[in-house]
């Protein structure tokens, strides 16, 4: 026979096809770890489609070249001319495939890279609008403080002015010898009721506040406020950690001022931090309540700035009021807490607070 002519021809061939087929079983195992390590990426998955692809072509060669040789090597030529179109068009029907899959995946690639620069765009004008919100938060902030001293300026400049007149009636009708009218001590008596109803007013305003305090899970809290930021942090590839204490930590207070608070201390230590800096939050449990740490290696806060870090009004930054942490001292303190800022320079800032378990035992 003619085939038996060139044996080492035969055996490349027999062994090249096997080879074929262990390899591309090989290159889609690889594939595959690759896909479940990044099952998100396109690109791993053109990359197992292809290679699967590329395995079919090889299984369908590999077989049909073996089936031809056995064939012809039995003298079954007639068997064989009218098998050989069906393997010819597997074979065609898998290079087809790996066509089709490139061709879709380019489309696929080409509608990643626009949706990657669309949220870029909505990222830019994400962070444009927080700055904005930000601005409007200072302005209201602004507007309000403005609103509240004229109105307690209003309601106290009015019994004021009635008591000061009152007083000079009195005093002209002391140095004139008369009997001073009973009518202008009920009326100073009533102005000053008047004023001391305002003081307790405002007095009121902190025992309501009191009307919302419930029993809180601090380990819960803490963990929301966390997920809250964590975007942030990300963002600018800042390690944010929360650790829990083993055992359930909790307070009495106002949950949604103690969230407010926490946030304005992780996104203060997430601005100050730069990319590949840690920022730990941890909880342990203390005497009568609870410690909560907010650690970091950032550059640290400068001395002359820590020495006034709670003063109302005082900030470093241009645009900001400096009522940020004057206000988280004051929620710590309306719950009875502490709170203790140390930090040095070039090697990060560590915060303290304390929150008593129950404020019945500290009043």
């Amino acid at each position: 026979m003619h085939l038996f002519s060139f044996p080492p021809l035969l055996w490349i061939d027999l062994v090249g096809s096997l080879s074929m087929v262990v390899l591309s079983m090989l290159c889609m195992r690889q594939a595959l770890v690759l896909y479940r390590l990044d099952q998100e990426n396109p690109l791993n998955t053109y990359l197992l489609w292809l290679v699967s692809a590329l395995f079919i072509f090889c299984l369908f060669r590999s077989v049909g070249h073996l089936v031809k040789h056995v064939l012809l090597c039995s003298n079954q030529y007639e068997v064989w001319a009218g098998i050989a179109p069906l393997s010819g068009g597997l074979n065609t029907a898998a290079f087809i495939i790996i066509f089709a899959i490139t061709l879709f995946f380019r489309d696929v690639l080409i509608f990643m890279n626009r949706m990657t620069r669309d949220r870029s765009k909505i990222e830019t004008t994400s962070r444009q609008l927080l700055s904005l919100n930000r601005e409007i938060e200072e302005v209201a902030s602004d507007r309000t403080k403005a609103e509240m001293a004229l109105n307690l300026a209003h309601e106290i400049r009015n019994p004021v002015m009635i008591i000061s007149g009152l007083l000079k009636r009195l005093r002209k009708t002391a140095v004139e010898g008369a009997m001073p009218d009973e009518q202008y001590h009920r009326e100073i008596k009533q102005q000053i009721t008047q004023l001391e109803a305002l003081v307790a007013r405002f007095e009121g305003m902190q025992e309501a506040t009191r009307e919302h305090f419930q029993e809180i899970r601090l380990n819960g809290l803490l963990n929301e406020a966390v997920a809250k930021v964590h975007a942030e942090a990300e963002k600018k590839d800042i390690e944010l950690e929360f650790v829990p204490s083993r055992t359930s930590q909790s307070c009495h207070g106002d949950r949604q001022y103690l969230t407010a608070a926490f946030l304005h201390l992780f996104r203060n230590g997430i601005e100050a931090c730069k990319s590949g800096d840690r920022i730990e939050v941890s909880t342990e449990a203390a005497d009568i309540g609870t410690r909560i740490v907010i650690e970091d290696d950032g550059p640290g806060i400068p001395q002359h700035v820590l020495e006034h870090i709670f003063e109302p009004f005082y900030s470093t930054r241009d645009g900001a009021t400096g009522m940020g942490l004057s206000y988280v001292q004051q929620i710590i303190n309306e719950h009875r807490g502490e709170i203790h800022i140390d930090s040095t320079r070039g090697k990060g800032t560590r915060v303290e607070v304390f929150i008593p378990g129950f404020l019945n035992e500290l009043e």
